[in-house]
C-alpha cells in the first residue's frame, strides 16, 4: 500500500510551481486562527504532560494510547483550521499539496512500524499465555516479552524541501505552519512508541533530526520531560517491564501467586494492545481517506474526461 502511495506521490511531485509573490505579513484573522489552533493543540498537550507520573523511569502505553489520540486530535484541529481561513483541498497551492503528502506519506510508514511492534508483542504475549497452561512443566516454555527484532528504518525522504528558498505568505504560510506543528507532533508520538517498543532511543533520535528537533514546537515541554528516559535509558514501557519481573519470578521457582498475577497483567496487556492497534488501524485509515481526497481532485483537475480507476 505504501509503495503505491508512493508511486502516487513521485507523480504529483511532477507538477510545475508557480511563482509566488515575496510579501510576508499575515491579514489578522489569518493569523487569529492560527493562534486559535495551537492554543487548542496546547492544552492537549498540557493534558498529557500534567498525567505524566514524576519521577517514573518507565513510561506507560496506557499513556501513550492516549498520546495517539492526540493525533486524532491535532489531525481534526488541522481540518478546521483550514476550513476557518478557507484553504479547502481544491484550492491548495502545489506546494502545500506536497508537503501534506509528505508528510502523511511519512505517518502511514511510521503507522505500518507501530503495527509491526503490536504484532510482535501479540504474538510473545500468546507464547506466555500457553505457557501457563502447562502446569509443572511451565517453567520451560515461559520467556520474557522481547523488543522488537531488527533495527528501525525509516526510508521517507520526508526532510526534503523543494521549495526551502520561497518566502510563503497568505493561506499558503498559515497552512505550512500549522503542518509543520502537526508533522513535529505526530513524529514525537511515533518516535516514542517506537523507541519504547524498539529498546532503543534510535527512533526517537532519528525522527527527532529529521524535523529539526522539538525547541520552539507545541510538544517541546513534553518532550522535555520524557526525553532523558529515551535517551540514557533503555527505554521500555512499564506494562512490559511488569510482565517480564513476573517471568522472572517464576523462572526461579514455581509461585500459585505470581502466576495468577502474570495472568492477569498478560489479560490487561492484551486488552490494552487490541485496543491500540484499533487506534492505529483507525488514523491509518483516516489518513489514507484524506490522500485519496487530495490525490482523486488532483487527477480529476487534470483529466477531467478521464474516469478514475
Amino acid at each position: 500500500m505504501v509503495l503505491l502511495i508512493q508511486k502516487l506521490t513521485k507523480h504529483y511531485f511532477k507538477l510545475e510551481n508557480c511563482q509566488h509573490p515575496i510579501t510576508h505579513p499575515q491579514p489578522g484573522e489569518l493569523q487569529s486562527s492560527l493562534l486559535d489552533f495551537k492554543s487548542h493543540v496546547s492544552k492537549s498537550i498540557g493534558q498529557l504532560a500534567s498525567d505524566l507520573k514524576p519521577g517514573s523511569e518507565t513510561l506507560s502505553l496506557a499513556w501513550l494510547q492516549r498520546c495517539l489520540g492526540l493525533l486524532h486530535f491535532i489531525n481534526e484541529a488541522f481540518s478546521r483550521l483550514v476550513a476557518d481561513i478557507d484553504y479547502p483541498m481544491s484550492k491548495w497551492e502545489a506546494g502545500s499539496s506536497e508537503g501534506y503528502l509528505r508528510y502523511t506519506l511519512s505517518l502511514l510508514e511510521l503507522l505500518n512500524s507501530i503495527s509491526s511492534c503490536l504484532s510482535h508483542i501479540g504474538q510473545t504475549r500468546l507464547s506466555l499465555a500457553h505457557g501457563l497452561t502447562l502446569g509443572e512443566n511451565s517453567r520451560k516454555h515461559l520467556k520474557a516479552i522481547q523488543f522488537q527484532p531488527g533495527c528501525f528504518c525509516f526510508s521517507t525522504n520526508f526532510g526534503e524541501d523543494l521549495d526551502e528558498a520561497r518566502v510563503f505568505s497568505g493561506k499558503e504560510w498559515i497552512f505550512r505552519e500549522a503542518l509543520k506543528e502537526v508533522s513535529r507532533i505526530g513524529f514525537w508520538v511515533c518516535g516514542v512508541l517506537l523507541s519504547c517498543f524498539y529498546g532503543d532511543s534510535k527512533p526517537y533520535m532519528e525522527l527527532r533530526k529529521i524535523v529539526g528537533g522539538f525547541d520552539g514546537s507545541l510538544v517541546a515541554a513534553l518532550d522535555f520531560k520524557i526525553s532523558d528516559q529515551l535517551v540514557q535509558k533503555m527505554p521500555i514501557f512499564s506494562e512490559i517491564k511488569d510482565v517480564n519481573d513476573v517471568v522472572a519470578v517464576l523462572l526461579v521457582a514455581s509461585d500459585h501467586g505470581a502466576t495468577k498475577e502474570l495472568q492477569t497483567k498478560l489479560q490487561a496487556l492484551e486488552k490494552l494492545s487490541d485496543d491500540i492497534s484499533k487506534e492505529v488501524d483507525n488514523l491509518f485509515a483516516n489518513v489514507m481517506t484524506q490522500r485519496s481526497e487530495l490525490v482523486d481532485g488532483f487527477r480529476l483537475q487534470n483529466h477531467p474526461q478521464k474516469s478514475i480507476v
